[in-house]
């Protein structure tokens, strides 16, 4: 079954009020799926949930939040949106705790206000799990592609290391779990930067492909010389 899609838009043309912001709600994009969506009643063809940032927003639009999602059928268009406020929030000052807090509210706030019928458990079940998301490391190591790396005569697995600070693309070493770096990314580069659908060992260089859907961005794959960079 196709995952819900749970984001942050950040509504305002001067982003640098919110540095790091895209870090965070990519990192979350992937937190909350194992989270949340088994929770979600999935007959009311929910397919992305999210709010809306608006700094110049003096509170959250609660009303018109509940009016457009109460006890319906199905939810339009498939994306569940909250108008949130921002006013008064100075994001870049923030520690990481308090942004996490910050982020975690807007998402309670959001699902508190959705009527019973949105939920396969109790309400109060979701609300339990963002908070315990507050006092989480988030932090999240994923595959992007399966297949094994054979260089050396040893074996590697292709990771990629997120956290609110950065995406590392890693080798790990299966015979003892050695932690080899190959490059930082920005967390919400993964999308596009990082999105990586392939790669080829040609001696010591190892070369990763794109995601066709960022073919027209990025041509030239990334490379690396195994030979500087596993000792």
């Amino acid at each position: 079954m196709r995952n819900i899609w749970f984001t942050i838009y950040l509504s305002t043309k001067d982003d640098t009020e919110f540095i790091g912001l895209n870090n965070y709600r990519t990192l979350l994009e992937i937190i909350l799926i194992p989270a949340i969506q088994d929770k979600i009643n999935r007959e009311k063809k929910v397919q992305k949930i999210m709010f809306c940032l608006i700094p110049e927003l003096g509170r959250d639009l609660l009303d018109s939040f509940q009016n457009n999602y109460e006890k319906k059928r199905v939810v339009n268009g498939g994306i569940i949106n909250l108008e949130a406020s921002a006013k008064g929030i100075n994001w870049n000052n923030l520690s990481e705790q308090e942004r996490k807090d910050f982020l975690i509210e807007k998402w309670k706030i959001l699902f508190s206000n959705l009527s019973d019928d949105y939920f396969l458990v109790d309400k109060c079940e979701v609300i339990k799990s963002l908070d315990e998301l507050k006092n989480k490391e988030w932090k999240v190591t994923i595959s992007p592609i399966k297949k094994k790396l054979k260089y050396n005569k040893d074996v590697y697995t292709i990771v990629m290391d997120l956290s609110t600070e950065r995406a590392q693309l890693a080798l790990v070493r299966n015979s003892d779990q050695k932690w080899i770096k190959l490059k930082d990314f920005e967390t919400w580069q993964i999308l596009t930067h990082a999105n990586f659908k392939n790669f080829k060992l040609d001696g010591d260089i190892l070369a990763f492909s794109y995601s066709s859907v960022f073919n027209t961005l990025f041509t030239a794959p990334e490379i690396f010389n195994l030979k500087e960079i596993i000792k």
